[in-house]
């Protein structure tokens, strides 16, 4: 299902992001966490184009909540939102599920990756980021995913 405001944008997302077979040999589950919908369509419509399933949170505390009846193989969570900041949520599911691999998106990703649980992200993504890193995260999830 193409969301109506991406219409436009949806014949290209599959240029962009969808992987080659030896990207995607398994379809993940997805968790998106940002207090931002622009973030969480752009991101979710994108990771769905490439065959995985995404869920989506605005904050830290709904995605506890999302965890606690999912299984994820990979989080993406912004740094700065209401309710429960990004490094909270990080502390929590490392606490939780110390493998899962969790990608940082922030306009400051240099403060994160100072931050005393800098070195729990799999990745760092800056935002504005474009649709190249999120493939190029993806690509290095894979090996990890299929070990797991």
């Amino acid at each position: 299902m193409v969301r109506p405001h991406l219409a436009r944008l949806s014949p290209f997302l599959h240029l962009l992001i969808s992987p080659t077979p030896a990207e995607n040999l398994y379809g993940m589950r997805i968790l998106v966490v940002d207090d931002e919908p622009m973030v969480q369509i752009f991101l979710s419509q994108a990771l769905e184009e490439a065959g995985h399933t995404v869920d989506c949170a605005a904050n830290g505390v709904d995605a506890l909540q999302r965890l606690h009846a999912h299984a994820y193989d990979l989080i993406f969570t912004d740094v700065h939102m209401p309710r429960m900041s990004g490094i909270d949520f990080v502390r929590a599911v490392r606490r939780r599920q110390p493998r899962i691999p969790i990608v940082v998106m922030d306009s400051y990703p240099d403060a994160f990756r100072e931050s005393d649980v800098g070195a729990e992200a799999f990745a760092l993504l800056a935002k504005p980021f474009d649709l190249d890193e999120v493939r190029r995260v993806l690509h290095e999830v894979q090996p990890y995913y299929a070990t797991r």
